[in-house]
This record gives C-alpha cells, structure tokens and sequence, in this order.
C-alpha cells in the first residue's frame, strides 16, 4: 500500500501491517500521525532513502510512504449482504461491470464508502486490477469497503435478486432519471466500462435504468463521477425516509408494487 492517506487509513482500520517504510528527511504532521500510530501499534517504521523507496514503489503516487500489509479479505457477494445486515440497514452495493482504469475505479469505491455502501462487487477479468493505484485513488477506502471478485457478474446478480436485491443501471440510455428511483429499497447499482458500457446481457437482467439529465453540451460524465451523484443521492434518500439504521427499506421503484420481479 503507498500513500500517506492510504497508509494512515490501513493503520486506523485495525488491517494487519508488517512493516512501514518512510522516505528519509520527509516531515509534516500527516507523517508524524501516521509514525505515531504505526508504532502504538507495534508495526516496525524505518527510514531509508527516497531513491530505496521509489525502487520499492509500484506507483508515482507513494508520497514518501509504503506500507507491507496482509492481502485484503476476499468476501463472496453475498458476504455483502450480511454487511448491511449487520448494520441493520437495506443494502446498498455497487456493480462494477469493467472498469478499466485504476484511478476511476478507486474513485468509485471511494465514493461507494462514503456514501455509507455496504460493499462492490467486481470482475476478475476485464477489470482494472486492486492493486496500489486503486487503492491509493481510493484514499483508502477498500479498506474499509468490502469488495467481492467474481468470475461471473451475471450470476451474481441472480443471486442478489434471489435475495430481493433491486438492480438498476446506470445508462445514459435510461428512461427513469436517478431522482425517481427509489433508493431506499435494497438496491445494487450498476456501473459499465468507460467506454463500452454495461455488458448487454447484464444489462437486460437490470430490473431498472436510470439516468443523470444533462444540461451542457457535454454527453457524458465519468464513471466515478457519476458514481458519486447516485451513491448520495441514494444517501439523501435514506436519511430523509429512515431507512437506515434499522429501516426496510422502500416498495420498491418509484410506483412499483414492492414484489421483486425475479424472487
């Protein structure tokens, strides 16, 4: 793990860390936090030279900071499920239906933690990988943030609908616009490639399609980008329709009936 946030983020959660690695003569009040946790959790810092450090690095973006940590746990997707159980709340997930760039995919886990989402599902192949760069483009939210890989999303998304999870998609293509679905039912959001969009076959299976309108001339908004919009909006709806903590959630899309189309 690189980065001083990430790092600091690993150290907060509890997360196994073997060895942290400082670039020597680096200061500042991040690094001095981040040193002094590290050792009040009896994890070994040592200081070596920028260029020992940019040597060990796999990103440009170490900030003078590398952490060696046990590998990230790997839930199944119905793992997530009991996650929001656990916080008796109707689950909130995220689709990640190939995401090609690091960035945009720590991104979107970052948006997906802060929004209060109980974990992200996401293809083994045909994906960015969740290594250094979309851990640190997350500042350190997949730490906190449960994240299932799977070889099938098809499949998975069968399965949530067995547990009367609603799936909606992002499509530009949509006719509902995002504001009118109703959030605060259990809901898995479907985010496609950046530039292939969502799979068609997963994208038939969706129970729904939403939209973000668009005032400029400019046709579309990046994935992560538009992960944010929906996951607070999805957020917005909660809080003011008490469906968390210890809500049921809504009846399902705005209008609907509340019976999952596919039990």
């Amino acid at each position: 793990m690189e980065g001083r946030q990430p790092v600091l983020e690993l150290l907060r959660s509890g997360h196994p860390v073997r060895h942290v690695w400082v670039a020597a003569g680096r200061r500042g009040s991040a690094l001095a936090e981040l040193e002094a946790l590290a050792r009040r959790r009896g994890v070994r810092v040592t200081e070596i030279d920028l260029a020992e450090l940019q040597r060990r690095a796999q990103t440009e973006g170490h900030q003078g900071v590398i952490a060696l940590a046990a590998p990230l746990p790997q839930p199944d997707p119905l793992d997530l499920l009991e996650v929001a159980a656990r916080r008796r709340e109707p689950p909130l997930l995220v689709i990640c239906a190939g995401i090609q760039d690091p960035h945009n995919l720590g991104a979107v886990f970052r948006s997906a933690e802060a929004a209060g989402a109980h974990g992200a599902v996401v293809p083994v192949h045909r994906s960015a990988p969740l290594g250094p760069t979309a851990f640190k483009s997350s500042a350190g939210a997949l730490v906190h943030l449960a994240v299932a890989q799977v070889a099938n999303l098809n499949q998975v998304v069968r399965r949530f609908k067995e547990q009367g999870v609603w799936v909606v998609a992002a499509d530009p293509g949509g006719a509902q616009p995002y504001d009118q679905w109703d959030w605060t039912q259990p809901t898995a959001l479907v985010l496609g490639s950046e530039g292939r969009g969502i799979p068609p076959l997963l994208l038939r299976q969706c129970d729904g399609r939403v939209f973000i309108p668009m005032a400029g001339k400019v046709a579309s908004l990046n994935v992560s980008v538009a992960a944010g919009i929906l996951l607070f909006e999805a957020a917005r709806q909660r809080r003011q329709r008490g469906a968390a903590p210890g809500g049921t959630g809504g009846s399902g899309p705005a209008g609907g009936s509340g019976t999952h189309p596919h039990p």
